[in-house]
């Protein structure tokens, strides 16, 4: 081989020198806290949070863009074709930075075609706008749909691929996911590589998504990830385990932008910061404070311990009846026994428990309108309340309403046709065990015609005598996307939340003009719906103890919300109320046959707690950990202030005892109550269930 000369190889450097200044190597955001490099095709090729040092992601992937659109619009017809990817790789880009923002310009672009491995171009504009503010980077993006026949259905924005750890390595990385009250998944990178269930999650929202948001974070410092979207669009949270090369993180929108159609997205908000999950919950709710007021219900069910759901005075789905309605006062001494405020009563009607919806009349084989009117007043004058149940939006096929009505209401899938949920119980045969073929439709919150169906189920159950009304499921199933164009919501993917709000926002004018004090309860649990209703039957992880269950992540971001608790993960009653006693949901207790004879006295107890020292457990301030320290991590703590006083409530739901003491800088301690009255002092091991309450003052 034939040695270059020096000058050979001097010109061959300066060379490549001036190509190197002549080809800048991308486009940066920065400040003291966030650094942002975005290279020339497009691609996140470095993001790091400067207030730690980490960089987060180190090395380019794909754009942090997905797009997917259809041909046709409206219903599905023979020959469209849905689902279809424009990818983000290699698709012309012209890039700008434009102040504190770094701008994305596809003028046209291509897509996957219907027919197998070809492709066509595709007369839309789409851009992304990355603005820098602080230590949060705010990604919004403009779809421009100039292309004939086809609708842009879904666009994810951002799309974070490969990243890596936040600094202290992989094992310390935590995933707070807001499924039901809250997730909390150690190692995510391990945990999705070798899930049952695949390598990605992916959540609705509203609901099973309770909030808008999640969060990476190993104690120290954070990845907070959100949609600021005010408009409720139906939204996917998403992450996934890449091979490998880290995680990704996404924002989902589906515009449904049609031929001719311009649409902007609101923000999806990225911020770097340090500290613990605590920083981001915060981040949130000053966003949700500028739009959304704090819940206000009435002082009765601020300051009540629970209710109780009785299995008697209930008539099933298979038509068997468990008592009369005559039952009820003898059900609320029970109930007022173990300590609660009210009955909650579901199958209260002829037509039974999950049946025949939205039809609700009183049995006479139960006793009859009158009898129930009568049973409500006599628990009343004895100081406790009965809320019937009635349904938020499930719809039986089989009713003469549906032939009538319930089709035009029902919310619409592209194909045409209803969107379809089974509830199937069954006995100790096994024909509806095996054929559970019980299926309703879903009414669309949008729909002409819906509220007025709402308001009268409201005015039936106030007409007797009841002192509060549940619309089950109201807060909550998927966001369905309704394509009936007769409902008139502005697109598919509005039709969902916003109509729920609004709904739910007149429904409080009339009810409590009517009766301030009458309870408006709502199933399932979105941070949207919660200052427009009293309480909410909760359900999900974070609402009953788990593995992964972590109920303060809603709990302190939302903590004047009054949730419930709810039965499942673990059969160990004491445990579900144990849990919901230390993050202060309140007690949705069953009572019926076959229970623990422990289980009242216990109960009771826990109730005789609250009571006590209400200020704090029912009326203070959820504040997590914050504030104090617990010197045994293996015993639940969470704390409640309120003035210049501090709550911490203690649960071992260790199968061994436990010693536990608890210290508050700048508190003194003013007095501890355990689970047996007889104990006191701080110098004690707490059993498997026990709970403790330590009071602290300024």
């Amino acid at each position: 081989m034939k040695q270059l000369s020096a000058l050979t190889l001097w010109c061959l450097l300066w060379a490549a020198r001036l190509g190197a200044q002549a080809a800048p190597a991308g486009y940066e955001l920065a400040n003291e806290r966030v650094g942002l490099r975005v290279d020339q095709q497009g691609r996140i090729a470095e993001l790091v949070n400067r207030q730690t040092g980490h960089a987060y992601i180190q090395e380019p992937g794909q754009p942090p863009w997905r797009l997917f659109y259809r041909t046709g619009t409206g219903y599905y017809r023979p020959g469209d074709a849905l689902d279809l990817e424009i990818p983000p790789v290699e698709q012309p880009v012209r890039i700008a930075q434009e102040g504190d923002a770094i701008v994305l310009d596809f003028d046209s672009l291509t897509g996957h075609s219907a027919r197998r491995g070809e492709t066509r171009r595709l007369n839309v504009r789409l851009q992304i706008r990355i603005r820098l503010e602080g230590d949060r980077l705010l990604w919004t993006a403009t779809v421009d749909n100039r292309e004939p026949g086809i609708e842009i259905s879904e666009i994810w924005t951002p799309w974070l691929n490969g990243v890596r750890d936040l600094g202290l390595g992989a094992e310390a990385d935590v995933l707070y996911w807001p499924e039901g009250a809250g997730r909390r998944i150690v190692n995510p990178r391990a945990a999705l590589a070798t899930s049952a269930g695949g390598p990605s999650l992916k959540i609705t929202y509203p609901w099973l998504a309770s909030m808008a948001w999640f969060t990476l974070n190993n104690g120290e410092e954070g990845i907070y990830l959100a949609s600021h979207d005010q408009t409720l669009m139906s939204t996917t949270l998403g992450v996934a385990e890449e091979g490998g090369r880290g995680l990704s993180l996404s924002i989902v929108k589906y515009p449904f932008v049609k031929t001719g159609e311009s649409w902007s997205s609101e923000p999806a908000v990225l911020r770097l910061y340090r500290g613990s999950w605590h920083e981001a919950a915060r981040t949130y709710r000053a966003w949700a404070r500028t739009w959304l007021p704090e819940s206000d219900p009435p002082r009765w069910l601020r300051r009540s311990p629970g209710w109780a759901h009785p299995a008697l005075g209930r008539k099933g789905q298979s038509g068997h009846i468990t008592g009369r309605y005559s039952d009820y006062p003898a059900m609320w001494r029970a109930a007022k026994a173990s300590g609660l405020e009210a009955l909650i009563v579901f199958g209260w009607v002829r037509q039974g428990f999950d049946n025949r919806y939205p039809e609700y009349e009183p049995d006479d084989e139960m006793g009859g309108a009158a009898e129930l009117r009568q049973a409500i007043q006599e628990v009343e004058k004895a100081g406790g309340r009965i809320i019937l149940y009635t349904q938020g939006q499930l719809l039986d096929p089989a009713t003469a309403f549906y032939q009538t009505q319930g089709r035009r209401l029902a919310a619409k899938t592209i194909w045409g046709d209803d969107y379809r949920e089974q509830y199937a119980f069954f006995g100790r045969g096994t024909f509806l065990e095996v054929m559970r073929n019980k299926y309703f439709s879903v009414a669309c919150p949008s729909a002409p015609g819906w509220f007025e169906q709402l308001r009268s189920q409201f005015e039936m159950v106030k007409g007797y005598g009841a002192h509060g009304i549940i619309f089950d499921q109201m807060g909550g199933r998927p966001p369905y996307i309704c394509f009936d164009p007769e409902h008139k919501h502005a697109r598919p993917s509005l039709a969902n939340a916003p109509g729920k709000l609004r709904n739910m926002r007149r429904l409080r004018e009339i009810i409590k003009a009517r009766d301030p004090e009458f309870a408006f309860v709502i199933e399932l649990a979105a941070d949207c719906y919660l200052p427009w209703v009293d309480i909410v039957h909760a359900w999900g992880p974070g609402f009953f103890p788990g593995p992964d269950s972590f109920g303060a992540l809603l709990r302190y971001t939302f903590p004047e919300a009054v949730l419930t608790n709810r039965s499942g993960g673990s059969r160990d009653r004491k445990a579900q109320y144990g849990h919901a006693f230390t993050l202060g949901l309140r007690f949705d207790a069953s009572t019926g046959e076959g229970q623990d004879p422990s289980l009242g006295p216990y109960l009771s107890r826990l109730c005789e707690l609250r009571r006590q020292h209400a200020e704090l457990l029912l009326e203070g301030r959820f504040v997590d950990k914050e504030g104090f320290l617990v010197s045994n991590d293996r015993v639940a703590a969470h704390g409640f202030s309120a003035g210049d006083r501090l709550a911490v409530a203690l649960w071992n739901p260790e199968p061994n005892p436990q010693k536990v003491s608890v210290l508050a800088p700048g508190y003194s301690l003013e007095t501890v109550s355990w689970l047996e009255a007889k104990w006191s002092g701080p110098d004690h091991t707490l059993k498997p269930n026990d709970v403790a309450v330590w009071i602290f003052r300024k």
